[in-house]
Order: structure tokens, then sequence, then C-alpha cells
């Protein structure tokens, strides 16, 4: 393992670069003299060489930081060109980071980087983990908030920390440095995503009048119908691959990595895909299909000021599942 070599990788951007920005201040802090060069794509194998190896003018260590910088070509030239041997050499001068929030473990490059690296991966979180996270991160930002609390956040506004930090930021804020439930109903808007879920969940339950609420609370925090229409089909799609993996026999996490759900997603829909057989989830998506076919053909009329035919259409289908 090359000591001055370290990967950051993994889908769960957020504590990515969180984790970036710890090694960017924590080099600057013990290096006030050091540099923090940063090498992208178009950057070639030269410039890396000339910034590892090339001593700082002024006697101080680099940071180096490659984002999205390695490409199979690229990696081959650094081969023949032995700069992973002699990087060794050049500890106590410089320090590669490698940013790669997506690597194809299938290349030579990816599996020489996951090998040689200290690496560290950021998975998506699954739901035990978000809620952790939720206290963690609010502790870090000067505050407090309950576990039930912070499963009511995570419920109501989605798993994405991005979205998640910045309302609890806002609530912190409001709240004197405490997150209660009811700063979290009245300060925060669903997240269409969640919605939608429950909306899903009521349709598995068979309740008409909770799904017709949930559609409907869709359309009052500001989501067209022509937004949430493209919302249903995919979570549709979503059931039609669980129901496929569940009927395989997959492990929830083939059924994840088949799917690429985030696992707090794949938590709250597989419960409901039990709900819906095979030959139901395939009546859901032919009636789908058919609302989308009549709205392209001009039989569903809608304007830019009128959508109500377009929304019975989808009032009716919410009826026809829960029959």
């Amino acid at each position: 393992m090359i000591k001055n070599l370290v990967l950051l990788t993994g889908e769960d951007t957020f504590r990515l670069c969180e984790r970036l920005r710890f090694y960017r201040e924590a080099f600057r802090k013990k290096y006030p003299d050091g540099e923090i060069e940063c090498l992208t794509k178009d950057s070639s194998l030269q410039d890396l060489q000339n910034t590892a190896f090339t001593p700082n003018l002024f006697g101080g260590k680099r940071l180096i930081l490659l984002e999205d910088f390695w490409i199979p070509e690229k990696f081959e030239q650094a081969e023949k060109g032995k700069f992973f041997q002699r990087l060794p050499d050049f500890e106590n001068q410089c320090t590669v980071i490698t940013i790669e929030s997506k690597l194809d473990k299938r290349l030579k490059l990816s599996k020489y980087l996951l090998e040689q690296s200290n690496t560290e991966q950021f998975d998506p979180l699954d739901e035990a983990q978000m809620w952790k996270w939720i206290e963690q991160y609010a502790e870090r930002q000067g505050g407090s908030i309950s576990r039930i609390c912070a499963q009511i956040l995570l419920r109501r506004c989605g798993p994405d920390l991005w979205n998640l930090s910045r309302e609890i930021q806002k609530l912190l804020a409001a709240g004197e440095n405490q997150i209660t439930e009811s700063l979290i109903e009245t300060l925060t808007i669903p997240h269409p995503t969640v919605v939608l879920w429950d909306f899903l969940e009521s349709l598995s339950k068979k309740s008409v009048h909770s799904a017709m609420e949930k559609f409907h609370t869709l359309l009052q925090v500001g989501n067209s119908v022509h937004e949430i229409f493209p919302m249903m089909v995919r979570e549709v799609r979503i059931h039609a691959l669980i129901r496929d993996g569940i009927e395989q026999n997959f492990s929830s996490k083939k059924i994840a990595e088949m799917t690429h759900l985030h696992p707090f997603v794949l938590q709250k829909t597989m419960p409901l895909t039990q709900h819906f057989s095979r030959e139901k989830i395939e009546a859901m998506y032919d009636e789908l299909f058919d609302i989308d076919q009549k709205m392209k053909t001009g039989k569903i009329s809608i304007s830019t000021d009128d959508s109500s035919e377009f929304e019975l259409a989808i009032e009716k289908f919410i009826l026809h599942v829960c029959q």
C-alpha cells in the first residue's frame, strides 16, 4: 500500500465532500506554508508528475487533489512511467488524494487504486445509520435532536444528506439549537418522494381516501401533475424490479445492487412491494401506460392552465387500484 496515496470513493457524495474538506482544513492547519493543487480529467499525467515530483519553491508540502482524474489511458501511461513506484519516495513532499465517487470495479485502474490506496468508502447509509447521522450532524452544528425527531425528519424529508443538512441547520437556527417535532412539521416541506411512498402505501392497503389525500398533498406542495405522473411510473417500475428479485429469492443487498436504490429507499419500498402481486403491478403499469398514450394522442385534454382531465385520470387510476 502506498502511504501517501488516498482514495475517497462512494455514492454518498455529501460525506465524501465533508471528508475532503476535513483533509483540506487539516493540511492548512498543519502546513501553513504548504500548497493545495487540484487536477481534473482535463489535466495530463505530466501535470501530475510535475506537481508531485517537483519540490515546492518554499520547501512546503503539497496536497494534490485528483478529481475524476484517472482514465484507463492515463493509468497505462502512469504504469509505463512508473509513477506509482516513484510516489512513495516523495512521501515527505506530497500526498495525493484521488476523488472518484463512482469506480468501475471491472477496470484495472479501479482495482489498483482500491488495493494500493488508503481507501475510504462512502456508501449510502441504511435507515438506522441515517438516524445516527442526523443526531451526530445536529450535535456538530451545536444543537441536538432526539432519536424520535430524527426518525420524523428522515421520514418527512427523505435520505438525501445535502437536503437534510440544510434542513437541520435551518431548524437549529429557528429552535435555539433544539429540534422538536413541531418545528419539523412547521418549517419543513415534505419531500415529494416521501409523500409518494405514503401514497403508494395507501394504494397497497387499498385506502382510497388516504391515497386521494396524498395525491392532492403532492399537488398542494407545488408539484404539477406532469411531475407526479413520471414519479408514479418510476415507482411502479421499481416495484416490478423488486418483485422480480423477491420471486428469485434474492437478498436485500442483491436487490439493491440490481435496482440501484439507496438502502433507505429499498427498506421503505420492499414492504410495499409485498402487497402487490406481479399481476397487480403489471395491471398498474398497463393503466399508467394507457394514460400516457391518451395524453400524447390528445384523448386527455391538457393546457398550460388546465390539467383537470389529467388529474381526473390519475384519480380514476387510484380507484381502480384500490378495488
